[in-house]
């Protein structure tokens, strides 16, 4: 056996190194705890996935449309190319934060929430930006994305546990609409009162109908 004067315990003989602090073995001898025996396993990253030829197909498509705008830019001057490149990059996140993740489902909503504002957004910018983005698709998809959290979380019953952060994070996101009004980017207030005042309402409702534990997540959770 050999012994690691840093961690203070004997390594089996195969090891040249200490699997706890990675320092060389030198020094023979005894010690009270003793790092178990076994075997080193190595695992190979597979030179190809689905995640892999997806994103490498992404890729090309993104550099390709960029290609037929640039040499087509004197004929229809529009760079198109930035919608369909970020249209293709949100259908890449779908794709691997949704269909090819166990990730959480309040994480993928969360996710599909911002990428998919961000794209209608950039969408509205490049075809003159009439506003139909900033006044009603990012407040109202903030609802929807807010409703599927949380009949989600009362189906599943995990509603303290695992997506009481998720649903708040959709609360503090449902007041950005307002934000836009003020700095004048939204020109419809009402969406924008509708998303905050719903997702205040589906706080307070899970405040009254859930339980002690849930009490106490939110009091954990903001340390009073």
């Amino acid at each position: 056996m050999t012994k690691c004067i840093r961690c203070n315990v004997t390594v089996d003989n195969q090891h040249y190194r200490c699997p706890l602090c990675s320092k060389p073995l030198k020094i023979r001898g005894e010690s009270t705890t003793e790092y178990p025996s076994y075997k080193e396993i190595y695992q190979e990253t597979k030179p190809f996935t689905v995640a892999k030829l997806f994103l490498f197909l992404t890729i090309s498509a993104i550099v390709l449309s960029i290609t037929i705008n640039a040499l087509t830019y004197h004929i229809n001057p529009r760079i198109w190319s930035i919608i369909v490149s970020t249209g293709l990059i949100y259908a890449w996140i779908v794709v691997k934060d949704t269909i090819l993740s166990n990730k959480h489902i309040g994480r993928k909503i969360l996710y599909h929430y911002v990428m998919l504002s961000i794209f209608l957004l950039v969408i509205d910018i490049f075809v003159g930006f009439r506003g139909w983005s900033t006044n009603y698709a990012i407040p109202l998809f903030g609802v929807a994305a807010t409703f599927i959290m949380t009949m989600l979380a009362i189906v599943q019953k995990s509603l303290w546990r695992h997506d009481i952060g998720y649903i708040l994070a959709m609360f503090f996101i449902n007041l950005c609409p307002m934000l836009l009004f003020v700095f004048n980017l939204s020109h419809v207030i009402w969406t924008s009162v509708f998303s905050i005042v719903y997702s205040l309402l589906t706080i307070i409702g899970m405040i009254i109908f859930s339980d002690r534990k849930f009490i106490s997540e939110i009091r954990r959770r903001f340390h009073y």
